[in-house]
């Protein structure tokens, strides 16, 4: 479950977003305050593994979201 930086060039939001283990990226991604349909990844950020998927499986906090 790759965690991915995307950023509207539009309005600037960043924000995080998972793509679920087995699935495809969206082939349009829409921004979570403006409403446009330009998102991208951020230029030169990595996805990083959700730290759910961690070596360790009883790990309590997401700093991804917070959970």
């Amino acid at each position: 479950m790759p965690v991915l930086l995307l950023e509207c060039p539009d309005c600037q939001h960043q924000y995080r977003s998972l793509v679920l283990a087995g699935t495809r990226s969206p082939q349009v991604w829409v921004c979570s305050k403006c409403g446009s349909e330009a998102v991208a990844p951020k230029v030169g950020s990595c996805p990083i593994e959700h730290p759910w998927e961690s070596s360790n499986p009883y790990q309590s906090a997401c700093s991804c979201c917070g959970l």
